[in-house]
């Protein structure tokens, strides 16, 4: 099985520092945009190696994730758009300019249309969390409009949206409350089908066209590099350290779907369907007995699930139960960005995991 590309392994720095990984995410736009410059404050990450698992994503600038400039508007005045209910087609305005977010992966579609600078408000992951850091200060600064669970009703009306995009799998059953704030659509679950929540934003948002042209040219852009690296003769492990578990990904999921259009192969133990992930216990003792054969790939992509998980992360790395992994034994664990390959679940997310899959071919040392 093939290794780490030379001249990538690092000297290993103190876990601890890896607090900064998450703001180190942003995600090569697409070619022929214009970048934002980023400001002096940009942060980029110096971690380099964790318990010998090396830090992908190192490269990236968040505030390069997004165009400059949106996507040129389709239509004038008002339009029609799928409200996402069984009430049908509700009126929404053609270039709207103030823009309220009730899920993460239109933060995620909304910045790869360009419009990142007319959010005005967001709901986040958590009550006490904040606004995802892969997408760029302007996204990152954006005020939190309660819980993605619970938003806050009269934050969304203060921010005075002229269009409100909720979610059938966080909202569900508050679509009227929305509605008589600001025109409203709700997108779908996020996660495999990413494709389709991009799409309703498009159209929610009066660029459906430039919505269809992004996943054109990401797919195709998918199958180039798939072709590229070889990818159909790998078997890529997807895997989330939590608190309490090390938790092993299948194939309905949205970094199994970005693998899917790039044509890598999945390890057998990694093929289910019925949910997206399944779990293996380390707490309570349970780590020095652990299998983690489930875990195992010619190539494994660890994230972390909280900062908790990240400061457990060496201890899981060193144990006997992981150095038994064969893609451990081979320098073939690499750690990545958790809002890249699993909270993203977005058009700029799954670019990010094309950058971290180049590592799929690389030469054993």
């Amino acid at each position: 099985m093939p290794a780490v590309r030379p001249g990538v392994a690092a000297a290993s720095v103190a876990i601890t520092a890896a607090v900064v990984l998450t703001l180190s995410s942003g995600c090569t736009p697409p070619q022929g945009s214009t970048p934002v410059t980023p400001p002096p404050t940009s942060v980029v990450t110096s971690v380099t190696e964790v318990a010998g698992a090396d830090v992908l994503g190192n490269q990236r600038r968040p505030d390069e994730s997004c165009p400059a400039e949106p996507a040129p508007p389709e239509a004038e005045g008002v339009i029609r758009a799928d409200s996402g209910t069984d009430r049908g087609e509700v009126d929404v305005a053609a270039d709207p300019q103030r823009i309220v977010a009730l899920s993460g992966d239109q933060l995620d579609a909304l910045c790869a249309l360009g419009l990142q600078s007319r959010v005005v408000a967001a709901a986040t992951a958590t009550a006490d969390g904040g606004q995802p850091s892969y997408l760029g200060a302007v996204l990152h600064d954006v005020p939190a409009a309660g819980a993605q669970d619970n938003p806050d009703r009269a934050a969304i009306a203060d921010a005075h949206p002229d269009l409100i995009l909720g979610s059938t799998a966080s909202q569900h059953g508050s679509y009227g409350e929305f509605a008589a704030i600001a025109p409203t659509v709700f997108t779908g679950a996020p996660g495999a089908d990413w494709r389709e929540n991009l799409r309703a934003v498009g159209a929610a948002t009066g660029r459906s066209e430039a919505a269809a042209r992004l996943v054109e040219d990401f797919d195709n852009s998918a199958r180039d590099t798939g072709v590229a690296i070889d990818a159909t003769h790998f078997q890529v492990s997807i895997v989330q350290f939590t608190e309490d578990s090390v938790r092993v990904f299948g194939a309905n999921n949205f970094p199994a779907s970005v693998l899917e259009v790039l044509g890598a192969d999945r390890p057998v133990a990694q093929r289910f369907t019925d949910t997206p992930s399944k779990d293996i216990a380390i707490g309570d003792g349970a780590l020095d007995s652990a299998d983690f054969a489930d875990a195992d790939g010619d190539i494994v992509y660890v994230s972390f699930a909280s900062a908790a998980a990240r400061d457990y992360a060496p201890t899981i790395l060193d144990s006997e139960s992981w150095r038994k992994l064969s893609a451990a034994k081979d320098s073939r664990v690499f750690v990545v960005n958790n809002e890249v390959w699993q909270t993203g679940r977005g058009l700029v997310a799954a670019r990010g995991i094309l950058d971290d899959v180049q590592w799929l071919n690389a030469p054993i040392n």
